[in-house]
């Protein structure tokens, strides 16, 4: 009963993760009260709240693969990623709102649940080498289930550059040269999350983690933490998603805002004067791989003990 309620947990994080990170107000993204064309808040909340199943099955299947009753390979974060993408739609109207929280979180999620099985708690260096393991473990099998999640979610994006996601010849071609999760995630480096993956979360642990702990600590304010843990990423790492609609050069300058807002002081002012910027142009400038991001620093803090 205490694993079973320790894995219940794990979700609980994952959940409570996308829910603080959409109501912070973070400049640039949907939160409450400011919504995109498509995609409003409570998009997000419908997200939130089909993900737990999800992550606490991810968690489960990587308690059962410490634990023996599972081979690492045979978790599925391929087919889980998929299938939160498919609750996700399930209960709500609105654009994507859930792929790049997925491809972050349920690893991290079956990495606890690993982390539980094998030393029976989740300290912070055990979930980053088993989230990584998790990742390395996953087979060509789960690229295949990934690259269906991409197309139902239909981001409008392309994944590696050579395997067209919206190409039906990309799975023929996973399938024939068994390219795996991992490997499809190197040639995808460009992208945040993909790096993150293949690295080993090194923004999530080394980055935004320490920036949210920080500001909790200062101010005993999640939401306040969580937007200074967002300014921090943004300012250190040129947001993936900007890059790729509106270019390198426009995120750089993105990326100086922010580390402007956090030099001057994070004011009201300041967050506002950089949020009506961000939304310039039809939300052009939405840093939306940096949120993601944020719930994953989110939801490492969350393991580790921070409370709203």
């Amino acid at each position: 009963m205490v694993n079973e309620m320790r894995i219940k947990d794990i979700a609980t994080a994952a959940q409570l993760a996308i829910l603080i990170e959409v109501s912070a107000p973070k400049p640039g993204n949907v939160t409450c009260g400011r919504d995109f064309e498509d995609t409003r808040y409570e998009h997000f909340l419908a997200s939130a709240a089909a993900f737990a199943p999800v992550a606490g099955e991810a968690a489960q299947r990587g308690y059962s693969a410490a634990t023996g009753r599972l081979l690492i390979e045979k978790i599925g974060i391929g087919r889980l990623i998929k299938k939160a993408v498919i609750e996700a739609k399930h209960w709500h109207r609105g654009g994507n709102t859930i792929l790049g929280e997925a491809m972050l979180l349920l690893p991290l999620c079956a990495g606890a649940g690993y982390a539980l099985g094998s030393e029976g708690e989740v300290k912070l260096n055990a979930l980053r080498e088993c989230a990584l393991s998790v990742v390395k473990a996953a087979t060509y099998k789960d690229t295949i289930e990934l690259y269906k999640g991409i197309g139902i979610a239909s981001p409008r994006l392309r994944s590696a550059e050579s395997l067209d996601v919206f190409d039906p010849r990309s799975l023929a071609e996973i399938a024939e040269r068994r390219i795996t999760f991992y490997q499809v995630m190197e040639m995808s480096e460009g992208d945040s999350i993909a790096r993150e993956l293949v690295q080993g979360y090194p923004v999530t642990f080394e980055l935004g983690y320490p920036a949210l702990r920080r500001a909790y600590e200062s101010s005993g304010d999640l939401r306040r933490a969580t937007v200074e843990c967002f300014l921090s990423i943004l300012s250190a790492v040129p947001d993936s998603l900007i890059i790729k609609k509106a270019g390198k050069r426009i995120a750089e300058d993105v990326s100086k805002r922010a580390r402007r807002v956090l030099e001057e002081g994070v004011t009201e002012r300041a967050l506002e004067e950089l949020d009506e910027y961000l939304r310039s142009e039809g939300n052009l400038l939405n840093p939306g791989t940096t949120a993601d991001l944020v719930a994953a620093s989110l939801f490492v803090g969350l393991i580790s003990g921070i409370r709203p």
